[in-house]
Order: C-alpha cells, then sequence, then structure tokens
C-alpha cells in the first residue's frame, strides 16, 4: 500500500499542478449602454398624452473613420442621422452648432456612472443621472436600466430616458413644456430590437 502510494503521490502532484487557476479568466465586458454595429435595428411606439399612437425605427446603418477612431451612422426614421460611438466613459455622439462650424464629440449618456451625477452635453442638455437600476417593462420585455432625466435647455422641454445596457433606449417619457415633470407630453416604448 505503501509503495502504492509513493507511486500515486508524484501523479496527483502534477494532476494538481494542471489545475486551472481560477483567477486567470477573462474578465467579462461591460456592455454597451447604447449598442452599436451596423444592422442593429429597434422599434418603438410613442403615445401622445391625447392617446395618438405613432412608430419609429433607429437603425445602426453604417460605420466610418474619423481621427482614427471607429463611429457609427444611427438613423431615426430613416432620416435624420446621428454620427456616435462608444467608448469607457460612455456613448458620444458629434456636434456641430451651426451649418459649416466644426464638429466635437460630445459625451451624451455618461456610463458606467453614478446616481445624481450631473454634466452639461455641448448641445446645452443638463443631464442627471437618477438612477443605475430602474426596473422597467415596455413591450419589448422588463429591463433594468439607467435613468437620465435631461433639461433641453435649446428646445425648451424636460424628459427622462431610460436605457439598458446591452439593449440601449427602452423607454423615453417627455414632459409638457413649462410644466417641469408633472405632465407627461408623450412616451415612447421598445417594441422589439436585434
Amino acid at each position: 500500500m505503501k509503495k502504492l502510494f509513493f507511486l500515486l503521490f508524484p501523479a496527483l502532484l502534477v494532476m494538481a499542478g494542471c489545475k486551472k487557476n481560477e483567477t486567470s479568466y477573462e474578465p467579462v465586458k461591460s456592455p454597451e449602454i447604447f449598442p452599436l454595429s451596423i444592422g442593429y435595428h429597434w422599434n418603438f411606439t410613442t403615445t401622445t398624452s391625447d392617446k395618438v399612437k405613432t412608430t419609429h425605427v433607429n437603425d445602426v446603418i453604417n460605420d466610418t473613420l474619423i481621427d482614427g477612431e471607429k463611429w457609427f451612422v444611427l438613423t431615426y426614421d430613416h432620416s435624420i442621422r446621428t454620427i456616435c460611438r462608444n467608448n469607457s466613459s460612455g456613448w458620444w455622439f458629434m456636434y456641430q452648432s451651426v451649418l459649416l462650424s466644426p464638429v466635437t464629440p460630445s459625451l451624451y449618456y455618461r456610463y458606467p456612472a453614478s446616481v445624481n451625477e450631473v454634466y452639461m452635453t455641448l448641445d446645452s442638455t443638463k443631464v442627471t443621472v437618477l438612477s443605475v437600476n430602474d426596473i422597467v417593462t415596455v413591450p419589448a420585455g422588463k429591463f433594468t436600466c439607467y435613468r437620465y432625466h435631461m433639461i433641453h435647455y435649446r428646445e425648451g422641454y424636460e424628459c427622462d430616458e431610460y436605457l439598458s445596457p446591452g439593449t440601449g433606449l427602452v423607454l423615453h417619457v417627455i414632459y409638457a413644456p413649462g410644466i417641469g415633470t408633472t405632465k407627461v407630453a408623450e412616451v415612447t416604448e421598445l417594441e422589439n430590437f436585434n
């Protein structure tokens, strides 16, 4: 029995040395707050306060290089185009204050973010992160969302935008101008996405 133990002991040591190191795994990357890849598509339904419903789509139709960085072309209803990208601080878009002026990258959705963070975008929007874990149920399903409260000074309205990391925009609530957040003017909900 002792001989068997001495023969098996070195084999057990070799096998123990071959055991996978539990701390050598690749860390899981956080999904992007608003994922971008050519072919991504989102369908939305907007309901106004007087119950009128309309449908909208967002599509990522192309990509482009700007200053050596990959940016994506995101359309709204096949016409309005936004040049945007994700990086380690969140979702950015190219902002142009007036026609023929230079375009400048502007952070729109800070991600990751902390509750009560406040920042301004280049298009004069004040953004406050109200939550990082709101549970939102829309026709597309149930999502854990970041809630961004936005005051659009140029357009004169306030809204709450709910974004789920890895999915993007899930819910958009616009409030009646001049009333604050007491009267909802319209609600846009995610119907489906791919």
